[in-house]
């Protein structure tokens, strides 16, 4: 009979390999889950198991994946449309939040090998806990004998120790909002009294306030809608209802001193009872699949419910408050229309649930403001929660590639979304093409995801020590190196050949480089625009996160175990012709994806919804 192990930690390996008989004739194979553990390795490969290589996926897979996956949430949305489950990470699809993609490729990874691979004895090492009681089900009734060295002290360490982080974090979040709604109020008393009035109606913009919205003189600048906040200010009565994610003191003292715009902070709006109500939700309720959940045929209620239960219901209390303050504002004010982001974010839906109930009336605008990869399963909806998943009126593109990327996978129905233009990227159309460059420099930009580290070993094992090669590292402002140094394979001060980069501004660094390499930042879009080559390193996930998957133009594409030189090499090689052209298809490209901002655009904003 066939067996099949599944192993979770390193302990556990070498127990289970030194009591293991091998047989000479025998077909005896591994897979791997999570990160490469090359000791691992070596205790496998002298017992003469050799690695099953993760599967490469297609895009026609990797859009059927999509939609199985979006057709899954659907289905539960489908059921229990409430707060509660909006608010959570899981409804939301959020690729940077919710791991429930991640858990489902390790499930139907684990059943094809099983069922498809010729091997007399398997190890699967390192999967996640989560998806074991629906592979056991899936493979009753399979002719393998299964081997679980699992470590249960393991398991309940990782909930207890997730459950009390995330205990200890909503209690510290509810402290700091009963302080912050007292001192914003006795702050901002003065503006409230003065400049809101309860018989006009008003254009509501929700959006985020950093320490850099606002100039040294005290003009703010809105870092999502940028110029249509000074238009829509000729034309409405404009409330600015804004989170801040910058300095607190600083943006209150801000936002007291300006006179350009009014500004609304959500904590003006939350009361104690608000605030204690929901955080006795967020720790009592409890959320779970009520029904059969099929995923490719399969059954996997199991894992939804047992990641539910690792993440205790994948809540955030905060995101989770603006359905009470959104509620007080519209109680307070009258409020014609309500514009915010659209990405499909707890904190959207909070709001859009709010609007809906208690000022029906309202004309909701959603903004597409950036880009969309495949991996945003949050931008796509499934057929199954159309009628009740939170959703705008109308949802505004910043241009017609993201509109067609949105509409092919995302069973929207015709009308509901329309292309604006690319408020936050104005200062594309401004860019100019640079010349052509052979310097041997190397631009290697980061996202603030920690799983970044992966890109930047793969890029020191390809290059470090190649002198002919100049390497700078642009980090990402919430994702200091300091934060996965510890995972890098050697410390960059040892690296003659690599340094971080000292420009303040994006454009100096991208007028240095010759070629720029990325995972998903939304640098490879400006610097495409500027004619500078890209190449994208694409992780083993099974959604691209690449934001420019349908762009073919001046851009390469390389995975882990492919050499990086040669691509290098092949963009240097490539003639002035050739390049020319490449530079002018990725230019139309561009000029599809990101519209500019022009009057037209802008009156897109002011359209009535068709209540």
């Amino acid at each position: 009979m066939l067996i099949t192990a599944i192993i979770h930690d390193h302990k556990g390996l070498e127990s289970y390999l030194g009591e293991l008989h091998i047989e000479d004739r025998g077909k005896y194979k591994y897979v791997m889950f999570g990160e490469n553990d090359p000791e691992a390795v070596h205790l496998l490969e002298e017992k003469g198991f050799q690695e099953i290589p993760p599967p490469k996926h297609d895009h026609l897979y990797r859009n059927h994946f999509l939609q199985e996956y979006i057709n899954l949430i659907g289905l539960m949305g489908k059921e229990p449309s409430t707060p509660k489950w909006w608010a959570t990470d899981i409804a939301s699809k959020n690729r940077f939040t919710s791991k429930l993609p991640l858990l489902l490729q390790q499930f139907l990874t684990s059943v094809k090998i099983i069922q498809e691979a010729e091997f007399d004895h398997l190890i699967i090492l390192n999967p996640s806990w989560v998806i074991l009681d629906s592979l056991g089900k899936v493979l009753r009734n399979q002719p393998v004998r299964f081997v679980y060295l699992g470590n249960p002290s393991r398991k309940w360490e990782e909930l207890i120790s997730g459950w009390c982080r995330i205990i200890l974090l909503a209690l510290y979040t509810t402290f700091i909002i009963l302080g912050r709604k007292v001192s914003v109020r006795k702050k901002l008393k003065r503006i409230i009294r003065d400049n809101l009035s309860r018989t006009q109606p008003y254009y509501v913009v929700k959006t985020f306030i950093y320490d850099h919205s606002f100039s040294e003189s005290g003009t703010y600048r809105d870092v999502f809608f940028g110029s249509l906040l000074d238009y829509l200010k000729e034309k409405r009565q404009v409330l600015i209802y804004a989170n801040i994610l910058g300095n607190y003191k600083y943006c209150i003292n801000k936002i007291s001193q300006c006179s350009s715009h009014v500004i609304l902070p959500i904590e003006a709006l939350l009361s104690s009872t608000n605030i204690l109500g929901a955080l006795v939700q967020f720790l009592f309720c409890k959320i779970r699949a009520k029904r059969e959940a099929l995923f490719w045929g399969f059954d996997v209620s199991d894992i939804i419910n047992h990641e539910f239960f690792r993440t205790y219901n994948g809540i955030d209390l905060y995101q989770f408050l603006h359905y009470w303050s959104t509620k007080r504002l519209l109680q307070t004010l009258s409020v014609e229309t309500f514009l915010l982001t659209y990405e499909n974010n707890p904190w959207e839906k909070m709001c859009m649930m709010a609007v809906k109930e208690y000022s029906p009336n309202t004309t909701l605008i959603g903004y597409q403001h950036t880009v969309v990869p495949q991996a945003s399963a949050n931008m796509f909806i499934s057929e199954n929660e159309r009628d009740v998943i939170p959703m705008p009126d109308r949802i505004l593109t910043v241009g017609e590639a993201p509109k067609e990327i949105m509409e092919r996978y995302g069973n929207y129905e015709k009308g509901r979304i329309g292309a604006s233009c690319g408020l936050r990227f104005e200062y594309l159309f401004h860019a100019s093409t640079r010349p052509r460059k052979r310097s041997g420099h190397i631009l290697l930009v980061l996202e603030g995801i920690f799983e970044v580290y992966n890109m930047v070993n793969y890029v020191l094992r390809e290059l470090k020590g190649k002198s002919q090669y100049r390497v700078t590292i642009r980090t990402h402002p919430v994702l200091p190196l300091g934060h996965f140094q510890h995972k890098l394979t050697h410390h960059l001060k040892e690296v003659s050949n690599f340094t971080l980069s000292s420009h303040m501004l994006l454009k100096d660094d991208i007028d240095w480089a010759d070629i720029v390499v990325y995972w998903g930042s939304t640098v490879a879009l400006e610097a495409l625009s500027m004619g500078t080559p890209v190449i994208h390193y694409e992780s083993d996930s099974i959604l691209s996160y690449d934001p420019l998957f349908e762009c073919k133009h001046l851009k390469w594409v390389l995975s882990e175990k492919e050499p990086l030189i040669p691509t290098l090499d092949e963009i240097y090689s490539l003639s002035n012709e050739r390049f020319d052209e490449e530079q002018m298809k990725a230019k139309e490209y561009l000029s599809r994806y990101f519209h500019p901002v022009t009057e037209e655009g802008l009156e897109k904003f002011l359209v009535k919804s068709r209540h």
